[in-house]
């Protein structure tokens, strides 16, 4: 061999070979090195050569030296790092940390770290209750998530749902209500809309059953006025006196009301003709003296007869169909005297003076219909040219029993709903009955309501093609107390026929039925009790009844507000109401008469 690779410094003694421990033995050979006595050679691990926190020890190799690096350490003398993440990510399942001389493993948020510290494993962090709060909380891969019910927005500082307020989104074409978790559009329904299919934006309340309105322009209505002022206002002057000859073809379904008066001022000489129980009643008076009588058959049948009123040697004759069913003595004439003129006023669906002064007070208020008129012989084109300009002073050409609700007007009564009891009179008994017959033209409207003093709508009872909460569109008929809907039937409406709505309420009970099948509750009994409880209060101050309508109160003080249209027949706590014994009733309502609808027309 050669010199030794060593270098020793001093003379040689003797050579020996031996294997490096740090090179393999290539091919059997040997590497040779010139040893030089141990106890000359200088220790190679002093001064210590290795990176001490790499090393786990240093071995002396008489000449040289040897650093034994810890797992995680490399080079000559230990110093440099081994990054394991670079390797298969050091067997981590998520996360490698490398570390100056070594490296952990770590997991996302929501996993755990098993105990070989290398795998990952989800945490279900809904086990602890507290995680969501009032919320419902849902584990996920890694995570969680808190839900609350539609209408609600978690709050994560809170750990509360907090209700969300669509209507700061814009969402309702018109009248936004928020509640909790949800909200509710509303349309202007007094204003001819109603809410469209997307429970959002509003439409034209459309009738989906046409009724035959058409008129007769030879007839005259007598229910125009809805006052009981008379429709039409006649004068006659003679040279001479003159005897009454009235004429003319009369139907009507109502049972009391005015047809015509004839004379002079309420404390002179008069006659009047009216119905009272359907049958003709002729009041009379001659000289500040007054008498009434009544007689002939059930006129109010709707069908067509003539009757005429004759002055005839003293006698007033009243005929039916050319049949006398009263003949009455007078003494006097009607026509007076006045500045050099025989006159005589005539008024016809009415009197000229309020019914207190007649002999016995009737409702004026007629709804019925005249035509083929001869008053005194007289020529009445002049009536005949008015009638034909004005639509409203015309019958319909064909009717039925029943009221007409045009869709756009009411009619209201004062009406008492509480009793003293029998047994104690402090205790005032209370309850609602509502028996409504109808046909309606449209399928949405309100068919009667209580209103308060304060414009608040205690109950009502309406149809609409909407189910409030549950937001779809069916035809119902809804009984609701205040804004609240109790109680809900479905309804064809639209099919031309005539239904009967009836409901009942009391203490303890809400009933409602829809021809013969009752409907369902829409609250529990804790809160139909409630329900009860405050219209129980509402009942014992002034209301007013409303029919076919609501006046102009907030349009969410009821699921329904809008006009009602078609034919409708009411009767409460077992009384009928009489249109024409309301307070009000607008003008285009008929009280007694209902047009037939087109399909039935056919």
């Amino acid at each position: 061999l050669g010199r030794s690779s060593g270098i020793l410094g001093r003379k040689p003694r003797s050579f020996s070979c031996f294997l490096h421990p740090r090179l393999l033995n290539i091919s059997g050979s040997q590497q040779c090195f010139h040893l030089a006595e141990v106890s000359d050679l200088p220790n190679q691990c002093t001064p210590y050569p290795c990176e001490r926190k790499g090393t786990v020890n240093c071995q002396d190799l008489m000449g040289t030296f040897y650093c034994q690096c810890k797992a995680g350490w490399s080079g000559k003398i230990c110093d440099q790092d081994i990054n394991e993440c670079s390797h298969q990510n050091g067997g981590c399942n998520q996360i490698c940390y490398n570390q100056v001389g070594g490296f952990s493993c770590a997991c996302y948020s929501g996993y755990k770290l098993l105990p070989n510290n290398k795998t990952c494993e989800d945490i279900n962090e809904c086990v602890d209750e507290s995680t969501c709060g009032e919320a419902r909380c849902k584990n996920l891969v890694g995570s969680y998530s808190c839900i609350c019910e539609e209408g609600y927005m978690y709050d994560n500082e809170k750990k509360v749902c907090q209700d969300v307020n669509e209507c700061e989104e814009k969402l309702c074409e018109q009248t936004c209500v928020n509640s909790p978790g949800s909200y509710a559009c509303h349309c202007d329904g007094r204003g001819g809309v109603k809410l469209s299919h997307d429970m959002n934006t509003c439409e034209d309340i459309l009738p989906c059953i046409s009724f035959d309105v058409a008129k007769s322009v030879k007839s005259l209505y007598l229910g125009r006025m809805s006052n009981g002022a008379p429709v039409i206002r006649l004068r006659f002057k003679r040279l001479q006196p003159t005897r009454v000859v009235a004429e003319f073809d009369f139907r009507t379904f109502d049972p009391e009301g005015v047809i015509f008066f004839a004379g002079g001022r309420q404390d002179n000489t008069w006659i009047m003709l009216a119905l009272r129980a359907g049958r003709l009643e002729l009041q009379l008076k001659y000289n500040g003296i007054g008498r009434a009588t009544s007689s002939g058959p059930v006129i109010n049948h709707g069908m067509w007869q003539t009757i005429s009123v004759e002055e005839v040697e003293r006698n007033l004759v009243i005929k039916v169909n050319s049949d006398a069913v009263m003949k009455i003595a007078v003494s006097g004439e009607l026509f007076q005297l006045y500045r050099g003129l025989y006159q005589l006023n005539l008024t016809v669906g009415g009197i000229p003076f309020k019914d207190k002064y007649l002999v016995h007070p009737i409702n004026p208020r007629l709804d019925g219909c005249m035509r083929s008129w001869n008053w005194l012989d007289g020529d009445d084109t002049t009536i005949q040219d008015i009638v034909k300009m004005n639509s409203r002073m015309q019958c319909f050409s064909v009717m039925s029993r029943g009221s007409f609700y045009p869709g756009n007007g009411f009619a209201y009564f004062s009406l008492n709903y509480t009793k003293p009891s029998a047994g104690d009179e402090t205790q005032r008994l209370w309850g609602v009955e509502i028996t409504a017959e109808i046909r309606p033209a449209t399928d949405t409207g309100v068919l009667l309501a209580l209103v308060s003093e304060e414009k608040t709508v205690p109950l009502s009872l309406a149809l609409v093609d909407y189910h409030s909460t549950k937001k779809l569109k069916k035809q119902l008929v809804v009984l609701a107390i205040e804004h609240v809907s109790v109680t809900f039937m479905e309804i064809k409406v639209c099919d031309g026929q005539d239904h009967l709505v009836e409901v009942r309420i009391k203490e303890g009970e809400i009933a409602l039925t829809v021809d013969g099948t009752k409907g369902q509750m829409e609250v529990s009994s804790s809160q139909m009790e409630e329900r009860l409880s405050a219209l129980k209060k509402y009942l014992q101050s002034p209301l007013k009844t409303y029919a076919g309508g609501l006046p102009d109160v907030p349009v969410m003080s009821a699921p329904v507000t809008a006009f009602y249209h078609g034919c409708m027949t009411l009767m409460v706590n077992q009384k009928t109401l009489d249109l024409d014994e309301a307070m009000y009733k607008h003008g285009d309502i008929t009280s007694h008469s209902c047009p037939p609808t087109e399909q039935a027309g056919q």
